[in-house]
């Protein structure tokens, strides 16, 4: 589904991803794990449009999107739901969503969608009409995804989802990523959580100072000595 070659990304002329190449199949879940400041949000960015690559090659379900921005990259079918959640703090829960849903439109599809994700964030349902800024960071979070899949997209990029959360709610969103992935969206997550992170995906690829450090089944990177001396503490 989606394929980066020899990618290469930084800011102002100073490159912070080297010639990273990855590849996502349709109907996985894959996760680029490492430390903070690994570069793995500037690799999201760079997938998604937001950052133009100085270098290498990006395809999306077999065309060339090097150089293709982000908003028609929303439209063609890639989701991101950015670090930090991003929300419009003092528009409703609806409005939020219906955000996301810009690209749509047919208000049929519109009505779909919202539907879609309130039966997989109930709480948001619930709450509809209250302001975001008053969500706690869980509440935050569903909403950030939900507005993800407004789109209805066939690619799902979530950056730093459990970031801030307490345990018990990284294991309630996380968890919802197995139902999206259930109605046929490819996730793809970046997360600082690598053992959480690899235990919901089917692949991985460890991040370290730009640069792909290994790869691999979740399964062979759990049990990999680098990964385990390096991210499990083991």
């Amino acid at each position: 589904m989606l394929k980066a070659t020899d990618l290469r990304l930084g800011y102002d002329g100073v490159p912070v991803i080297f010639d990273v190449s990855l590849e996502i199949h349709e109907g996985e879940v894959v996760s680029i794990v490492g430390s903070n400041g690994a570069g793995k949000s500037t690799i999201l960015r760079g997938l998604s449009g937001l950052i133009r690559p100085m270098g290498g090659k990006i395809e999306f379900m077999g065309q060339d999107i090097t150089k293709v921005p982000a908003h028609k990259l929303v439209e063609m079918g890639i989701a991101h739901v950015p670090e930090g959640r991003q929300l419009f703090g003092k528009l409703s829960v609806r409005e939020n969503l219906m955000m996301g849903a810009y690209t749509l439109k047919n208000e049929a599809d519109k009505k779909d969608a919202l539907e879609s994700v309130y039966h997989l964030f109930p709480r948001l349902k619930e709450r509809e009409g209250q302001a975001a800024e008053t969500f706690s960071g869980g509440e935050q979070q569903m909403l950030a995804i939900a507005r993800g899949l407004m789109s209805k997209p066939k690619l799902l990029m979530i950056d730093e989802m459990s970031l801030g959360l307490a345990p018990v709610l990284v294991e309630k969103v996380m968890a919802s990523l197995k139902e999206i992935r259930a109605t046929g969206i490819t996730v793809l997550i970046v997360e600082q959580k690598v053992k959480e992170a690899l235990e919901l995906a089917d692949r991985g690829y460890v991040l370290a100072t730009g640069r792909i450090l290994t790869s691999g089944t979740s399964a062979e990177l759990l049990e990999s000595d680098i990964v385990k001396k390096a991210y499990l503490g083991m």
